[in-house]
């Protein structure tokens, strides 16, 4: 019996049957053990763990046992999901067959055209259903290669288009009832905002206290700061009238030379000026928020909608900054009035555009009572907003139960509707209705696909980002 792991020298000195032809330095066996460890480690990663078991070999030796594999070809498939993968991310991809009867891929494709696709599609007619993504290179390309199949658009990409077309729409909205007003809030009208550039010199120069909401750090710093530069513009007078130099009163002042000749070109201290026209800063607004906390609303996502709706075009977290001060004041005075009843509960905090989204399209059963009644407050405070909730949830209960048979009176519900997003999701859902359709009533899911996409990354990150198609081709095909 030949030895596994004898070298044909060996083999030759010994005078055993030496199986592989004379130039062959390894036996079979010992060259699909290599190949198989290649497969599941790659280069080095095998050629350290071969060397453990006593089969010692360089990585460029497993590489080759690797790229030089051809097993015998499996049964031809019928029902097929394709998906993209990055080569590069934001710059190259290529494309992904599965097998989605055996649940194993069947081949990768250079690139993600319609053309390539289409290319082997025709090759081979024997594929009858194509399961894949809503992107138009691949719905053009399985009806370029294969007319005859049936194309089935994925549902969980059908439910993720519809949850970003129900987040678009509910950030365009104005003002968003996230949660029920306040009824001493409801009595009073948005203060308007004073003018960009209307400051006056007091205004300016006035000391703001810590007592009055409109006391903010950022006040404090910036009348530090101008104490500071008065300081340093009279110290460089009095060098300047003794006859110093630029240089010298820039040295001794700390202020660079320009600063110096800018400083002197005017008549008295330069005060600097907020800037104009600039409609991502607060200020302007800071009268309403105060206004509106005094008034019990104390929820900074919620003005800050209301600021957005007044024309700030500033973050949440400029709006958060001018409210922390007032939170913390607000929390001190309740810690130090301590009484003995009981703390009241704190109030769920309001809704995301994300999270509402979100929660639209979960289980009703798998929301929390917190969940269904912030929805539940939403949709009695906006009746429209009711509307965009009953369109999302059936959408949603129409793909889990396969009810393909309500399609046609949901799109012609939205498309009746005022909502200019969700209208677009649903033409874009009729152009390709013979592939949502299917997708309702088929068994088959791009989802096995998705799943074959990562464990390509993982091989990916394994070969560091060395390996070619060729080679990666062999271990997504054939590493299991």
């Amino acid at each position: 019996m030949r030895h596994p792991f004898l070298s044909s020298a060996d083999l030759h000195r010994t005078g055993a049957d030496r199986g592989p032809p004379p130039y062959a330095h390894t036996t079979t066996r010992a060259s699909q053990a290599q190949c198989d460890t290649g497969l599941v480690l790659g280069g080095a990663a095998g050629a350290r763990q071969l060397a453990r078991q006593g089969l010692p070999g360089s990585r460029q030796t497993v590489l080759r046992r690797v790229r030089g594999y051809q097993p015998a070809p499996g049964p031809a498939p019928r029902v097929i999901g394709i998906d993209d993968w990055a080569k590069r991310k934001g710059h190259t991809y290529g494309t992904i067959v599965v097998d989605l009867e055996r649940g194993c891929p069947v081949d990768l494709l250079e690139d993600r055209l319609a053309e390539t696709v289409a290319a082997w599609l025709r090759a081979h007619p024997e594929v009858t259903v194509v399961a894949r993504d809503r992107a138009d290179a691949y719905a053009s390309g399985v009806t370029q290669g294969a007319p005859q199949a049936v194309q089935v658009a994925d549902r969980w990409h059908l439910l993720k288009n519809l949850r970003e077309a129900v987040e678009v729409e509910l950030c365009q909205r104005p003002a968003l009832p996230w949660a029920p007003p306040l009824p001493e809030a409801q009595s009073l009208s948005p203060a308007a905002p004073v003018p960009l550039g209307l400051e006056t010199t007091d205004a300016v120069h006035a000391v703001p206290t810590a007592e009055t909401p409109a006391g903010s750090r950022a006040d404090v710093a910036r009348l530090a700061r101008r104490t500071q530069r008065l300081a340093q513009y009279e110290r460089a007078r009095a060098l300047r009238d003794d006859g110093y130099t630029w240089a010298v009163v820039a040295q001794q002042v700390g202020v660079p030379p320009r600063t110096l000749r800018y400083w002197f070109a005017r008549e008295g201290f330069p005060e600097r000026r907020r800037r104009t026209g600039d409609r991502r800063s607060v200020a302007p607004y800071r009268a309403y928020l105060q206004q509106r906390w005094e008034a019990g609303e104390h929820s900074a996502t919620q003005l800050w909608h209301e600021v957005r709706a007044q024309g700030f075009r500033g973050g949440y977290r400029s709006v958060a900054r001018v409210l922390a001060p007032w939170r913390h004041r607000k929390l001190g005075r309740k810690r130090s009035a301590a009484t003995a009843a009981a703390p009241s509960p704190a109030a769920p905090p309001a809704l995301t555009a994300r999270q509402m989204a979100s929660s639209l399209l979960r289980r009703p059963e798998q929301r929390t009572e917190t969940e269904q009644r912030q929805l539940t407050q939403v949709q009695q405070a906006d009746p429209l907003l009711a509307t965009l909730a009953t369109h999302t949830e059936a959408f949603a209960q129409m793909v889990r139960e396969r009810t393909a048979e309500r399609l046609e009176s949901w799109f012609e519900g939205v498309l009746a509707s005022p909502w200019r997003e969700l209208k677009r999701f649903a033409q874009g859902l009729r152009q390709d209705y013979a592939a949502v359709k299917a997708a309702l009533t088929s068994p088959y899911s791009n989802g096995p696909t998705e799943g074959h996409v990562n464990r390509l990354k993982l091989f990916k990150r394994q070969m560091y980002g060395r390996a070619q198609l060729d080679l990666l081709r062999q271990r997504v095909l054939y590493a299991a």
